[in-house]
């Protein structure tokens, strides 16, 4: 995935991707609507160092553009990435809980039923920091 994210850079991708956005005349709004769900979905399927490396890339120089903070957008990207872990079809932290239980009476639906809830409201913390930023930044 490092080597991704630095052939990215040398293709000029993060760049040609931010001149789209422009020209599309995205807002903040528009870009997370396509951010957060490539996570979600990245999520489910690969670990969240890997999913990093290779999106994070890809989406900075757009929000460096539209001058958010960077923090705000690494908070974004860590609770997002973090939802998708816990979805199915391949939640790795769900299959983690699942092996480390040793209890076969405990199907890995019961686990991804379990996590549920917890996703429903990251994401609607999630949801409420990309709304309004100043919850994540406060502190900083």
């Amino acid at each position: 995935a490092s080597m991704y994210s630095r052939m990215l850079g040398f293709a000029g991708l993060p760049t040609l991707f931010q001149a789209w956005l422009d020209d599309q005349g995205y807002g903040i709004l528009a870009l997370m609507m396509i951010y957060v769900p490539m996570l979600l979905l990245l999520g489910t399927i690969i670990d969240t160092a890997s999913m990093i490396l290779i999106v994070a890339p890809l989406f900075l120089p757009a929000i460096e553009a539209l001058g958010l903070d960077l923090v705000w957008f690494g908070i974004v990207t860590v609770i997002a990435a973090e939802i998708g872990l816990l979805t199915p079809p391949l939640g790795i932290s769900c299959f983690v809980i699942k092996s480390t239980l040793n209890d076969p009476t405990i199907k890995l639906s019961d686990i991804f039923a379990g996590a549920f809830p917890f996703a429903v409201i990251m994401f609607l913390v999630l949801l409420a920091i990309i709304e309004w930023p100043q919850l994540s930044l406060a502190l900083i």
